[in-house]
């Protein structure tokens, strides 16, 4: 089984992209799991072909049993994950999340937050045909990042690791029950 995982920010430190990794280590050992990090390069979508960044994101998709997002929790979702799911939901961008399980993990102080991310990517991959399930953590504001994250790079709250562990279970299950569609090339 492989997934795809995207970090909904540029700053490849940020906490979003540790929240990332540190989730794929609650994957089963048998998932092969890969960060795609080309979202730097996807411009603002237009008419036309499918720009290089996108293309190898679709091919990578195309591969992939399920994606996992991890974006930072804002009133609005950072603009370049924007472009990148509007390429991606455009007839252009083909049927590559149809049936797909989308797992999507959110961290912020305040739970309302977090619920305002979950929907505009719920909507925007469900859009998409993805199935998608969601993890919302509270994270205090008071506990510095590092302090977040053990040595091996794994939540130290067992409380979040338990909720990111349930929902790629059921992202896996997903995929193994076959939700994996046939999709076809990019337009």
């Amino acid at each position: 089984m492989r997934i795809v995982g995207i970090a909904g920010s540029l700053l490849p430190g940020a906490y979003v992209w540790r929240l990332l990794e540190a989730a794929s280590r609650e994957l089963p050992a048998t998932v092969d799991f890969e960060i795609w990090s080309g979202m730097d390069r996807v411009p603002p979508f237009e008419d036309g072909e499918l720009p290089r960044p996108v293309s190898d994101l679709w091919h990578r998709l195309s591969a992939a049993d399920g994606v996992l997002i991890a974006a930072p929790a804002h009133s609005t979702l950072p603009v370049e994950l924007g472009h990148t799911l509007d390429w991606l939901t455009s007839a252009r961008g083909g049927a590559v999340l149809v049936g797909k399980p989308a797992g999507v993990v959110t961290a912020c102080p305040r739970a309302h937050e977090a619920m305002w991310t979950q929907i505009q990517l719920g909507r925007a991959l469900g859009a998409a045909g993805a199935v998608v399930y969601g993890a919302e953590l509270l994270v205090s504001p008071s506990v510095p990042a590092p302090h977040r994250f053990d040595a091996e790079g794994r939540l130290v709250d067992t409380g979040h690791r338990e909720r990111i562990r349930r929902m790629l279970d059921e992202v896996c299950s997903h995929a193994r029950a076959g939700g994996r569609s046939l999709s076809g090339s990019p337009g």
